[in-house]
């Protein structure tokens, strides 16, 4: 017998428990465009896509200690178990020795789902002579051309561009293009300049109001390439793609020295998780939403 369990949301949305069988232990939000489906799952069986930053794992290590509770589950495919959202979370909880981790799995084929990129900000007095100095011992290819903004989103290749109306253009595809970007990472440090990371639109009208130095464009890339760089283990450099998802639900909640106890078998811990979802309310708030000094551009669910 299928059990619906409604809460305290506007029309249209609504909190699913399918407890069809007795040993459910998922539980499902429904949004107009995709399911949310929140559950533990063991933390050795996700796979990440990307390298992580150790300053920021370590960053959010100390924070999980600290408050001994996990807020928000981590973003993952559900039929890959790669991870889309939360790798610096899923480091930093695994060297916490997690055997499993608050997860919400979503169809990654649904076309509402959508995946950018992250480009670069460069701020602290940068020259394009400088940049390209520092380039040349490296072994990657360029070119000087124009600044020109309109087709950088689409181009399937990296360049820099800067403030005073200059660009490089690498010449490189495919997987070298990232190869090339942490060569540029690296530039970037040797002249101490803040590398910030910034969705297309915003990095590119910072470079136009010269808020910023430079930008570091990236081409786009897409699911299947995000899924095998998961599967394969050939992790992206950090902070290169960016999943634009309709929906997310944050803060489950889920005590810390719950991920850590090996004792309890993980179908219980998730019965015991679901009982727990099912008493709470969730609210519903609109992309634009900031929570704790971070934007979402997508509708979140919070859990009361």
């Amino acid at each position: 017998m299928l059990e619906i369990l409604r809460v305290s949301l506007p029309r249209k949305v609504w909190a699913l428990a399918d407890v069809t069988k007795e040993d459910s232990s998922e539980f499902l939000v429904r949004h107009e465009k995709l399911d949310l489906r929140i559950y533990l799952s063991s933390s050795n069986l996700l796979l990440p896509h990307e390298e992580t930053i150790p300053s920021r794992v370590s960053e959010l290590e100390v924070s999980f200690r600290r408050d001994g509770v996990v807020r928000d589950p981590i973003i993952v495919d559900a039929s890959s178990r790669v991870v889309l959202d939360g790798m610096h979370r899923l480091a930093a909880l695994r060297q916490l020795r997690c055997f499993c981790v608050p997860v919400c799995a979503v169809d990654y084929l649904n076309p509402s789902i959508r995946v950018g990129v992250w480009y670069r900000t460069l701020s602290g007095r940068l020259s394009s002579d400088q940049f390209e100095n520092a380039l040349s011992s490296s072994d990657v290819e360029f070119e000087r051309v124009p600044l020109d903004t309109t087709d950088i989103i689409g181009s399937p290749q990296p360049a820099v561009l800067f403030a005073s109306g200059e660009s490089l253009r690498f010449r490189s595809r495919g997987l070298q293009v990232y190869h090339v970007l942490k060569t540029m990472e690296r530039c970037a440090r040797v002249y101490d300049l803040t590398v910030a990371y910034e969705t297309e639109h915003d990095a590119l009208e910072k470079l136009m109001n010269k808020k910023v130095d430079a930008v570091i464009t990236l081409p786009k890339i897409d699911k299947t390439s995000v899924r095998e760089a998961g599967l394969a283990g050939r992790l992206l450099p950090h902070k290169v793609t960016r999943h634009i998802i309709p929906a997310r639900p944050l803060r489950v909640n889920v005590l810390l020295m719950t991920l850590t106890d090996g004792t309890m078998p993980l179908q219980e811990t998730n019965r015991q998780l679901f009982a727990s979802l099912r008493t709470r309310g969730i609210t519903r708030r609109p992309s634009g939403t900031v929570i704790e000094g971070r934007r979402y551009d997508e509708e979140i669910f919070v859990f009361n």
